[in-house]
């Protein structure tokens, strides 16, 4: 062995050392929940009753959620995040399938950003907003065609009560001027409308209500009866996640899923209040009193969306199979005042 060859053999070992060091000195930390050290130092010194632990799976186009710990009951849903203003919602993250990211723009707070690969796990920790309200958070990775429908909401609600009115009012202006003037609040919160007694929804061509993902918040008042009429056009082309392929390509307009109204309580759970099977090209309409801080309204479980026209993607596979997967867009929520 000359000279040269054996500097390469030291240098070849040195960085199998280096290697093996870093994964030694790591691999406990990834089968911890929020595990690496800046997620931990985020948390240190935190009461365990403020934090709450939020597993992400992300699909093709959805967030699967699933909850649990400060205070709050076990939660498994989607697109969807409740906890408490003052908390922190200590989150890990991984890909079931293709690379996605978790995006959460809070300008006023805290600006989060985290890439999620399949066979890797990503951390975050975020503030809950003390302004109590919906927050979006959004995949940021372009994955396919309904990839800007991976939306959903961190719904900060009271610990008892309802929302207050001071507290809707700077909900509503940190919104309004994150949206409109300068970076304060987040700027992809859904619009506002209230508060009212009574409400209606007209969905479009795209599987939307208002023109918005999610749907607009809304807002009511306590202890009122609530209307609310939801209108979805029969979908008929391939604008509209609800416009599906069968197997052998045949183009059918998607009616195994439910719309309805559901209230959140205050320690997170999420009970029925009333649903319907969908109807299209008719109003579905929903009385009920609002007695719950929150509601979500709509289409709340993913529609599994393959396109396959003339039977393509059945056939020759891979090809335009990347426009499988789940999709959500025709739901949003409800905030309740006193």
């Amino acid at each position: 062995m000359d000279k040269k060859e054996r500097w390469e053999l030291i240098w070849t070992l040195f960085v199998i050392v280096l290697f093996a060091v870093v994964i030694v000195s790591t691999v406990p930390l990834d089968f911890t929940v929020g595990g690496v050290p800046s997620v931990l130092s985020a948390l240190s010194g935190i009461s365990s009753s403020k934090v709450v632990n939020v597993n992400i799976t992300s699909y093709q186009y959805l967030f699967k959620i699933d909850e649990s710990g400060g205070g709050m009951v076990p939660i498994h849903d989607y697109n969807l995040i409740i906890a408490h203003p003052g908390q922190y919602v200590n989150i890990t993250m991984k890909s079931a399938d293709v690379t996605s990211n978790f995006y959460f723009a809070d300008y006023a707070d805290e600006v989060i950003t985290d890439q999620i690969v399949p066979g890797l796990t990503s951390y975050a920790v975020i503030p809950v907003p003390n302004i109590t309200g919906a927050y979006a958070f959004l995949g940021g990775e372009y994955n396919g065609p309904w990839f800007s429908y991976q939306t959903g909401l961190l719904l900060s609600i009271p610990y008892s009560g309802y929302f207050t009115p001071s507290n809707i009012s700077a909900y509503e202006h940190q919104t309004s001027v994150a949206q409109t003037v300068a970076l304060k609040g987040d700027p992809y919160n859904p619009p506002i409308i209230g508060p009212y007694n009574s409400f209606t929804l007209v969905g479009s061509q795209y599987g939307i209500f208002n023109n918005s993902v999610p749907g607009p918040t809304l807002i009511t008042t306590a202890h009122n009866n609530v209307t609310i009429k939801m209108y979805l056009p029969t979908p008929d082309d391939d604008r509209n996640y609800l416009y599906n392929y069968s197997v052998n390509g045949t183009p059918y307009a998607v009616k195994d899923v439910d719309v309805g109204i559901y209230a959140i309580w205050w320690n997170g759970s999420i009970t029925l209040v009333k649903q319907v099977p969908v109807q299209y090209d008719t109003y579905m309409t929903f009385t009920f009193n609002a007695d719950a801080p929150a509601y979500v309204y709509g289409i709340i479980t993913p529609v599994y969306y393959n396109y396959n026209p003339d039977a393509l993607s059945s056939n020759i596979g891979s090809l335009i199979g990347i426009q499988k997967g789940y999709v959500m867009g025709a739901w949003g929520v409800i905030l309740v005042e006193e």
